[in-house]
């Protein structure tokens, strides 16, 4: 059950156990026990049992130093089973590789996750300084560049169930305020960001949407002058707008 969707079904203890594993993600550092147990607001011994069932299936593991728990690859790796996710991976890595040696940029695909971007791979090019951007990285949607072109790429329905996710978290997000990026994206299909994490860089991202409309992720390059790119920024928009053409014709799943 989400924040947004109410259940008639009722599964306690499952929903402990996904909670802690969300702690976890997304905990900095390793968390011991008694760290989640007062994040998650229940009492040691009950999340010992679920932290060791959760162990013992290969979903969390202790630290390398010894103390407190991390998670496993095994959500990533469930993830990465899942046909969308597999289809957009194995269609858009040639064109990627491609992107990055012929213009020098870096590039990263960025996927929704609820109210978030998560970035689930990048592309480096060789040989050559670049920013890159560490995997699993997330921000809000409507702070990035990535995030701003899904929103913009959503269908109705998506975009109704992640703007009330946002709105919990931001109750000062309106939608109005995606039209200028609407329009941008409409006249020339790129869009250019001024990015709110990395002071002097520009992000580069269109959306990735298959022929039968599904939103697949966004592909984005952190552009900063031809420093850390061969090419010129008019240049890799165009490339990066090969490759949208490219996903929107190749890919067919609904």
């Amino acid at each position: 059950m989400t924040k947004t969707t109410q259940s008639s079904y009722s599964a306690p203890a499952l929903t402990r156990g996904l909670k802690i594993l969300e702690i976890v993600s997304k905990a900095p550092t390793p968390l011991s026990t008694q760290e989640i147990a007062a994040e998650l607001g229940r009492n040691r011994n009950e999340v010992f049992r679920m932290i060791a069932v959760l162990e013992a299936e290969g979903f969390l593991e202790k630290s390398g130093a010894g103390f407190g728990y991390v998670t496993t690859s095994k959500l990533l790796e469930m993830g990465l089973n899942s046909p969308r996710i597999k289809d957009i991976l194995e269609a858009i890595s040639p064109m990627a590789d491609q992107f990055s040696h012929l213009t020098g940029a870096p590039c990263q695909l960025v996927l929704a996750s609820g109210d978030e971007m998560v970035v689930m791979k990048r592309w480096e090019p060789p040989l050559r300084m670049s920013i890159s951007v560490p995997i699993g990285s997330r921000r809000p949607l409507e702070d990035s560049a990535s995030g701003i072109v899904m929103l913009c790429a959503m269908n109705p329905f998506l975009f109704s169930e992640t703007e009330a996710r946002i709105l919990q978290r931001n109750p000062d997000f309106q939608a109005k305020d995606l039209d200028a990026y609407r329009s941008e994206l409409s006249q020339n299909g790129v869009l250019r960001f001024n990015s709110r994490f990395m002071e002097g860089i520009v992000d580069l991202s269109v959306p990735l949407v298959s022929l039968g409309g599904q939103l697949h992720g966004a592909l984005t390059v952190p552009y900063a002058n031809n420093a850390t790119c061969e090419a010129a920024m008019e240049e890799i928009e165009a490339e990066l707008l090969k490759i949208r053409n490219s996903i929107a014709t190749s890919l067919l799943r609904a």
